[in-house]
């Protein structure tokens, strides 16, 4: 027995023999990385994750779960009040009445829904460092835990179990087993009733003032108060991220240090994007998600950080990367050497050589001179619109011509096969087949539903554009930045950058040999790639790694990260970093298709230039991302006379 020392009334002192010690269990032994209600909504997320086209249309959000559940939650509270004992309830009772309001049909998955709960909790809890001394002052005395919680005893039991607690608990009295509380004071009377002893043989630990310490006392138990943890929360959607990116960052003494940083404030974009896409992985049932070369092998990092560690508490798809390219692709989709095929490249590519056509067939046009030759046809000739050529015409009726070059894509047909069936064990069977890649149009994608015409192919993409061809039958397409606004004024003054910055410096896929795929790089592109993207990809990922972190314990749907994720690209757009700039214009990467051409950015300005403000303003109208130019070539003075015609536009605007 542990002697204890009281004051009486009278001001006496009494001895008191304490018999046992009792701990109230949330934010006294155990606490959590986040709100209780936080908990909750983990398994409304769950709940969506696993049976969204079973809900009723109002419950396909995870808020209003949650507000449903709560208010059974009170309302089975006052039934039982009503009904002679304390204002608690059970959680399996609240789930079942849970389940008849949110469902079209009858489901009973209520025991599921505990342990996904259950599954939850642990993933957040920890023991109270605050409890571990008074564990070890009072290890002589027998103990027991009294909570006032939704669960069962034997639940509470499964979390405590988990922590390894270096104390053995004898008995738990957990509020929903008898639907007594401590609020009232009841629950204490009943384990004392059980245990047989008196108040004053009675320690109880807790947080809460009124539940823990006021009531306890007034019965005439002595208490021990731990403090209460508090975290900000609102049950709303569009609530804000409390991440804090900053303690990842370097000190930025180098200028890979810099470039670090910089990726550590884009991660969210790279993060959140790769979020959306498992989301709609798991809720659309997807046991594979495809990534398409080349960005694909940055986003499918994230993939594997999610995976690595989980924060959406169910089982996500595996993940591959598919070795894919517009041109690796293009010419094992034509049916034919016709016209009409080639239309959904020229629908793109209004004016194009045959040499660049060629290349983009990643075929040799030395064999095929004669033929140039024979129509007078220059291959270096930019065409416009080649479709109405009388010249091309002719080319394509020659069927020498034709049946020579369509022997070529039929061969790059079977390579293609050859690669995904070896590879990839991926055949034109009925098997669904999803895709991710960065945009714009999904032209892959449509290449590969023309090939793999028995399969339904789906694409998920960081945003899509208006599509310039007929889409394939079994395709469909998802874009996560989907607002129009944003993807018109912002992103498309940024696709190159976006691009870019996901660059692995892998190099293209040019075709197909033997089962594997041929991929070619130039030199430039990937020592730039190694001196400026590779940095700031490697902040990028340890910034992912934080975020996810930090949604496993607090729980959002991939349609709540859009606004963070627009703010940031607007920031980026309109306030550039110096070393964000500066790795935008030093790209160098492969655009053959379509082309035959090497993107190469490079606008410095000579000191002469920049004063010639004429000059400066012609050459700002032909760039997409003005910011960006002002900021590399060092013309703050444009900013002034951009903001002030915006001004008179609008003072015109409102005069009107």
């Amino acid at each position: 027995m542990i002697k204890s020392k009281r004051i009486d009334k009278s001001g006496k002192v009494e001895i008191k023999m304490a018999k046992i010690i009792s701990f109230d269990i949330w934010d006294t032994i155990i606490k959590r990385k986040c709100h209780p209600e936080e908990i909750k909504l983990a398994t409304a997320r769950y709940i969506i994750l696993k049976y969204e086209n079973k809900l009723k249309e109002k419950y396909k959000n995870i808020y209003e779960i949650l507000k449903k559940r709560d208010e059974i939650e009170a309302e089975e509270c006052k039934k039982n009040k009503e009904n002679g004992f304390d204002d608690e309830c059970r959680i399996l009772d609240v789930f079942k009445i849970l389940e008849k309001e949110i469902f079209e049909e009858n489901i009973e998955i209520e025991e599921e829904l505990l342990k996904e709960e259950i599954d939850q909790e642990k993933r957040v809890i920890y023991i109270n460092p605050e409890i571990l001394p008074i564990f070890e002052k009072y290890k002589d005395l027998k103990m027991y835990c009294i909570s006032d919680f939704y669960m069962s005893s034997d639940n509470l039991k499964e979390l405590l179990d988990y922590l390894n607690l270096p104390i053995k608990i004898e008995k738990i009295y957990s509020s929903a087993d008898y639907l007594l509380n401590k609020r009232t004071g009841n629950l204490y009377k009943k384990a004392e009733e059980e245990l047989g002893i008196k108040p004053e043989e009675h320690i109880h630990v807790g947080d809460n003032v009124y539940s823990d310490i006021e009531m306890a006392n007034s019965l005439g138990i002595e208490t021990i108060k731990t403090t209460k943890q508090e975290f900000n929360f609102v049950p709303e959607k569009g609530r804000r991220f409390e991440f804090d990116l900053s303690t990842i960052k370097k000190e930025e003494k180098t200028k890979e240090e810099k470039l670090f940083n910089t990726g550590v404030d884009l991660a969210p974009l790279l993060y959140f994007f790769g979020y959306s896409i498992v989301e709609y992985a798991i809720k659309n049932k997807i046991d594979k998600v495809y990534y398409a070369t080349r960005e694909g092998e940055t986003f499918i990092k994230i993939h594997e950080i999610i995976k690595e560690n989980n924060p959406f508490g169910v089982n996500l798809p595996e993940s591959e990367i598919i070795e894919v390219s517009r041109m690796g692709t293009f010419s094992a989709s034509l049916k034919e050497m016709s016209i009409m095929e080639l239309l959904r490249l020229w629908s793109q590519y209004r004016e194009q050589s045959m040499k660049a056509l060629f290349k983009t067939l990643a075929i040799d046009i030395k064999p095929y001179q004669k033929y140039m030759d024979k129509y007078n046809i220059d291959i270096e000739e930019k065409i416009l619109c080649p479709w109405f050529d009388i010249r091309v015409q002719e080319l394509f009726q020659d069927k020498k011509f034709v049946e020579s070059v369509n022997k070529e894509l039929k061969v790059k047909k079977e390579e293609l096969l050859e690669y995904f069936e070896k590879s990839k064990n991926i055949v034109n069977d009925e098997k669904d087949m999803f895709m991710v890649d960065i945009g714009w149009r999904g032209t892959i994608q449509d290449n590969l539903a023309h090939i793999f015409t028995n399969k339904k192919i789906g694409g998920y993409y960081l945003t899509l554009y208006d599509y310039y061809n007929l889409q394939p039958k079994n395709t469909y397409k998802i874009s996560y930045l989907n607002d129009k606004n944003i993807r018109d004024n912002e992103v498309a003054s940024m696709i190159t950058l976006l691009e870019w910055i996901y660059n692995p410096g892998t190099g293209s896929v040019t075709g197909y040999k033997e089962g594997k795929a041929i991929r070619r790089a130039k030199e430039e592109e990937t020592e730039i790639v190694k001196k400026y993207i590779k940095p700031m990809q490697e902040g990028m990922i340890e910034g992912a790694r934080a975020i996810n972190e930090y949604m496993k314990y607090h729980p959002y749907e991939a349609e709540e990260t859009k606004g963070f994720v627009y703010n940031l690209i607007k920031k980026v757009k309109e306030n550039p970093s110096k070393e964000l700039i500066e790795a935008y214009y030093s790209m160098i990467f492969n655009d053959t298709f379509g082309t035959a051409e090497y993107v190469e950015k490079d606008d410095k300005l000579t000191s002469l230039q920049k004063l010639n403000i004429f000059k400066c303003r012609n050459m700002l109208r032909k760039e997409s991302w003005k910011e960006a130019f002002i900021v590399y070539n060092n013309l703050g003075y444009m900013n002034v006379i951009l903001n002030f015609k915006a001004f008179l536009r609008k003072i015109l605007r409102r005069g009107k």
